[in-house]
């Protein structure tokens, strides 16, 4: 598929980004977590409602050959403390609407080595690290070589009957239900996808990669609204 680098990518408030700035940011972002000792398989989570900064997380963590983790922001906070635990993620994304959540069950979450704030300014967080300072302060990573059946990513069921079930995806899972879903569609690089989907659903992520084969064009409002 032929992606226009001078094409809009992302469109979030009141930011807009190129395929070839996204592209720049997400190695970027990639060496910064890299920096904060992420390793090839390493479990990296986001609580965060939709932003442009959370579509550049999906692509990041893979680009390191880590693994993401995108978390249900409506569930109660045990729930949240479980799939962190279940999962082993060691670094956490967090935006502003989801901080208080996470600084009231830090305590219980021995694991979470390093903590992110998806946010502008300073964070309510004391000792995050700013998404922001990790784009700018490192050099474009080299891509890992990850690929096939290796994981991509862990999306946690809803629980209804039980506890949550992390379910893992290759990527070649996320690439095949990418590819399958575009021919139905019919999405090219005129495409132009809004994400009002919560973007911790898998729903959302089939119509994100999708949209990103193509390279078409992505506005993300934080939730929906009527």
């Amino acid at each position: 598929m032929q992606v226009s680098p001078d094409q809009v990518a992302t469109r979030c408030a009141d930011r807009a980004h190129t395929w070839a700035q996204v592209g720049d940011r997400i190695a970027r972002l990639a060496a910064g977590l890299r920096r904060l000792g992420l390793e090839r398989g390493d479990r990296v989570a986001c609580l965060a409602l939709n932003s442009d900064r959370y579509f550049e997380y999906f692509f990041a963590v893979a680009w390191t050959g880590s693994v993401f983790v995108p978390l249900n922001t409506r569930l109660a906070g045990p729930e949240i403390v479980y799939s962190l635990t279940d999962s082993g993620a060691s670094i956490l994304l967090v935006d502003d609407a989801l901080a208080p959540i996470v600084v009231e069950l830090r305590p219980g979450l021995p694991e979470i080595r390093e903590l992110v704030y998806l946010g502008d300014g300073e964070s309510p967080i004391a000792g995050a690290h700013s998404f922001e300072d990790l784009v700018s302060d490192n050099a474009p990573a080299p891509p890992s070589d990850a690929g096939g059946q290796e994981l991509a990513g862990i999306f946690y069921t809803g629980g209804t009957t039980g506890r949550s079930k992390g379910v893992m995806l290759s990527h070649d899972n996320l690439l095949s239900n990418a590819f399958h879903i575009l021919p139905v569609l019919g999405w090219n690089r005129d495409a132009h996808l809004l994400h009002s989907a919560p973007m911790f659903h898998v729903a959302n992520g089939a119509g994100m990669f999708a949209i990103s084969v193509v390279g078409g064009s992505n506005t993300i409002v934080d939730r929906f609204s009527p």
